[in-house]
């Protein structure tokens, strides 16, 4: 077996963090994510005391633990969540396989994006973006199909978007209702993946803080998506039948 397909095989498993591990102990992961030796040189600044490829396996590995907990996921959102997560995209690709992908290579840009300031401080700008670039060639590489490598490329490239709603506060129905339209369904993966890296990064900082404030983030705008957007996108396309009878 190829080592692509290797990796891909690993995303089967319930503990895929766990598997990835023994495949870059192996020496493979390397060979189909180059990426992956950069990624263990850089990462560490005053977020993170691990290096980003580390950051990436404790992030997958804690989506795995969010998805054995039963209660995780609010009751008003469970079935829309995990209707999600069990779909497959149109060529037939497991939807929670492709996630557990993007959440492992979600910092995949960072060592390209690396610069330094004049005191040495370490920044990332515009790691997702670059990140994004680096799995649309990653996915051919593997053999993905179009849709499958599109889905992958937008929860790298749009991994921080609860970062930044949590940060700025700005969770209005204008930048949401843009959210949703550009990534539709796809914002209930991104949001997990956002919760998983945050909480991941913050664990090691200070191992008894409380993320309910973040939790609280992910369920309004995900609250939003199902209750709100949902229900406007059929009524506007109920009003667009009606006027053209």
């Amino acid at each position: 077996m190829d080592i692509g397909k290797q990796l891909l095989e690993c995303l089967k498993y319930k503990n895929a963090s766990n598997k990835i591990e023994e495949l870059d102990e192996k020496g493979l992961l390397e060979q189909i994510i180059p990426s992956i030796k950069d990624m263990k040189e850089v990462g560490k600044c005053r977020y993170h005391i691990v290096n980003s490829f580390q950051h990436s396996l404790y992030t997958l590995g804690h989506f795995e633990s969010i998805l054995a907990t039963d209660n995780f996921v609010p009751s008003h959102l469970r079935e829309g969540v995990w209707e999600y997560l069990n779909s497959k995209d149109e060529s037939g690709f497991p939807v929670l396989q492709v996630l557990k992908l993007g959440v492992f290579l979600h910092d995949v840009g960072k060592p390209a994006a690396k610069t330094v300031d004049e005191t040495g401080r370490a920044h990332f700008r515009g790691h997702d973006v670059t990140g994004g670039q680096i799995v649309l060639e990653l996915g051919k590489e593997l053999g993905l199909s179009d849709v499958t490598t599109q889905k992958l490329f937008r929860y790298v490239r749009y991994h921080m978007s609860l970062l930044i709603a949590y940060k700025t506060g700005n969770v209005g129905k204008e930048i949401l209702w843009k959210q949703f339209d550009e990534l539709g369904d796809d914002i209930i993966g991104i949001m997990l993946l956002g919760y998983c890296d945050l909480v991941a990064t913050r664990k090691l900082l200070n191992p008894l803080e409380d993320n309910g404030v973040i939790k609280t983030y992910m369920e309004f705008i995900l609250t939003n998506y199902f209750y709100r957007y949902k229900t406007d996108k059929e009524d506007r396309k109920s009003t667009r039948l009606n006027s053209s009878h």
